[in-house]
């Protein structure tokens, strides 16, 4: 069995929590879309800095904004397959998370943000060329909230992170599905209309795993 891991921390005014789920799965070819999303496609290039981003980078950048774009889309084509490929997963978080995505229409894509871009990578590289425990403290000690002051970010941030060694999707998959998280804090970060910028990280952790950081913002 491979471990894939999600994590989140979730930060508002004057209060945090983090939460972290661990879901085990076996080592299968995991399946995605045939054909890519053309208008995906266009958003993510004309974004400045996409092109200076890694493959790993920009496959979570493509697949974040995919399943905002079309909700829908997202779940037939990318979620129902691997559901199918990793039954474990059908639980009742993958119940709920059909009926959210299918009533949710079509969402406002991510705009890259330098300094969240700076600041995603820079943890990814910190905790994963360290090989540290995955979390959102950085291994000289700043915290998450330290980080977005540094970003300029002054309000509504949050921070998804996730390590897994099968695929990009998959680990944002697993992230929406927020199995054994009654407070479903990634999904509801990934879908927060709110929520309207975001930096993207990787680094290679070990020998075969990514971790990998979402950085969100309101509109700055």
């Amino acid at each position: 069995m491979r471990k894939s891991l999600a994590f989140l921390f979730f930060l508002i005014p004057l209060f945090s929590f983090s939460q972290l789920s661990v879901v085990e799965l076996e080592a299968k070819q995991v399946p995605e879309p045939i054909t890519r999303d053309a208008a995906v496609d266009r958003w993510n290039l004309s974004q400045p800095g996409y092109s200076l981003l890694s493959k790993e980078a920009k496959d979570l950048l493509y697949w974040t904004n995919y399943s905002r774009n079309n909700p829908k889309k997202f779940w037939d084509s990318a979620v129902a397959p691997i559901l199918a490929v990793f039954p474990s997963l059908n639980k009742q978080e993958a119940r709920s998370l059909a009926l959210i995505l299918g009533q949710a229409g079509q969402l406002p894509m991510f705009t890259l943000n330098a300094q969240l871009v700076k600041t995603a990578q820079s943890h990814a590289a910190d905790i994963a060329g360290k090989n540290a425990r995955p979390s959102h403290t950085s291994t000289n000690g700043a915290d998450f909230g330290t980080r977005m002051k540094l970003a300029g970010i002054r309000r509504c941030a949050n921070e998804n992170i996730s390590l897994s060694s099968q695929s990009i999707l998959l680990s944002v998959v697993l992230l929406y599905l927020d199995i054994g998280l009654p407070e479903l804090g990634h999904r509801k970060t990934l879908l927060d209309t709110n929520l309207r910028e975001i930096g993207v990280g990787s680094a290679l952790y070990g020998k075969d795993q990514w971790f990998l950081v979402q950085d969100f913002a309101c509109q700055q």
